[in-house]
């Protein structure tokens, strides 16, 4: 998990937050076989929304490249 990246709601919403203290330049949402699901790519910015509520109930995995190319990640569960 990369401390500099803050994504929310944890388990519950259709939007997913996410935050970093670094910009962002790409976002993928991948389920835990690692197929991508969401993908928001040309953020250029800290704080992005994503939709995600056609994602059935389960956990997923956030991938974040930043503008510096260092990839950060972290997990969240829908329910």
């Amino acid at each position: 998990m990369d401390k500099n990246l803050t994504v929310y709601p944890i388990s519950t919403g259709d939007q997913l937050n996410v935050f970093a203290a670094e910009d962002m330049c790409c976002i993928r949402v991948m389920d835990m076989a690692g197929n991508e699901m969401v993908k928001a790519k040309d953020i250029r910015s800290k704080k992005n929304t994503i939709d995600i509520r056609h994602l059935p109930g389960a956990t997923y995995i956030v991938e974040v490249t930043f503008l510096n190319s260092r990839t950060g990640r972290s997990v969240f569960v829908k329910m």
